[in-house]
């Protein structure tokens, strides 16, 4: 059987990013699914590595079909260098690509192939991962719970926490979210239960970039 043609398809690190997304697009307006299949395939590529091995970005493409492609990764410790890991990978493809990540994300459109889209998470600039810009969302009368989520990640951090700087956020959040009802939700659910607002101006930036790659 010929492999399923995806006309429009987005390429996520992890697990994570492919449950959120889509909550957070459709409460921002994005009809997510039209006749039960969804107007954007989400691939989670188990990391930046996998994603940006030699061939995949190119494979994908290459695709029969497609129309559109987009890359979601996070910025980590450095949004530019993750940019050019990501840019590198893919010139020979669109030799046009700029030598800096547009701060509304990347949208490349094409006469002769499929449109070409980056965002590094969260903003294109600042360093970080999906989880800071969920943070971002957190509801303006929840602001002191989770200031005090935040001090008492810093108190574990003193007395031996074993989490990474890079996963600072990703604690607070967690940690902020345990304290919810129901406890503990993961973050697609705190999300399309509206424990955090995903129609905060904070998101818009994303959300736009998304449309207009993808015209939904």
């Amino acid at each position: 059987m010929p492999p399923r043609v995806r006309p429009k398809k987005l390429l996520v690190e992890g697990s994570t990013d492919q449950r959120v997304m889509p909550y957070l697009l459709e409460a921002n307006g994005v009809q997510w699914q039209v006749a039960g299949e969804p107007v954007v395939y989400i691939e989670p590529c188990n990391g930046i590595e996998q994603m940006l091995k030699q061939g995949a970005i190119e494979g994908e493409l290459a695709a029969s079909g497609l129309e559109a492609l987009g890359i979601v990764v996070d910025a980590n410790s450095d949004a530019h260098k993750q940019w050019a890991r990501v840019r590198n990978r893919c010139l020979r493809q669109i030799p046009s690509l700029p030598e800096d990540v547009p701060a509304e994300g990347l949208r490349v459109a094409s006469a002769t192939g499929p449109r070409f889209g980056v965002w590094i998470m969260p903003d294109n600039r600042l360093t970080g991962t999906l989880e800071d810009l969920l943070v971002q969302l957190v509801p303006a009368d929840a602001k002191r719970l989770f200031d005090l989520a935040k001090q008492c990640v810093e108190e574990a951090s003193v007395l031996g926490a074993t989490f990474k700087p890079v996963q600072r956020t990703k604690a607070r959040i967690h940690t902020w979210l345990a304290w919810q009802n129901e406890p503990g939700r993961p973050l697609h659910q705190a999300v399309d239960h509206h424990v955090l607002d995903p129609t905060r101006a904070e998101s818009a930036p994303f959300v736009r970039w998304f449309r207009g790659l993808f015209s939904v």
